[in-house]
């Protein structure tokens, strides 16, 4: 494919999602030129604090486990500790759609029989960090006999290298 058609399908992408929202609850985020010029700490550092000042005590609905999921400090901090990758920076300033959109893969008791955790609950969903293919890993703690879930934590799998 030409540069010039590459290049209209690439704005017709971009003016896609601006006016129609993201396709099949598809996630897309692009690195800017700011954060581009960012080393890993500093973008690791301002995406968290974009995290707390955007999500934290915030509550998000997912319809595929029919309950809402809070993000607490404590789910953003695990995330801060697991974050190793610039990609895995940047997945953070959508956790509101990852919250709302994945869909549930699995339920798993707590394997350390704490008082306070019913279990766990994971959800996948699909994005894209500057045109490459994740599954967002997502997991949520289970408390008050599986009625309330909060935010644990998310990593990215990558999907380059799959199959269609």
């Amino acid at each position: 494919m030409n540069e010039r058609k590459l290049e209209q399908l690439n704005n017709l992408e971009k003016w896609l999602r601006k006016y129609w929202g993201e396709p099949n609850n598809q996630i897309f985020i692009n690195e800017t030129e700011d954060e581009k010029k960012m080393d890993n700490r500093e973008l690791k550092k301002s995406n968290k604090k974009y995290a707390q000042n955007n999500f934290q005590g915030n509550e998000y609905y997912n319809p595929s486990v029919n309950r809402k999921i809070l993000v607490s400090r404590d789910g953003l901090d695990k995330w801060d500790n697991i974050t190793k990758s610039r990609e895995q920076s940047l997945s953070i300033k959508k956790l509101d759609k990852l919250l709302e959109n994945s869909q549930k893969e699995a339920n798993f008791p707590d394997s350390k029989s704490r008082k306070s955790v019913d279990g766990f609950t994971y959800l996948d969903q699909p994005i894209k960090i500057n045109e490459n293919p994740y599954t967002a890993k997502i997991a949520t703690k289970e408390t008050n006999n599986g009625k309330n879930s909060k935010y644990y934590y998310h990593f990215l799998e990558d999907k380059k290298n799959e199959p269609n």
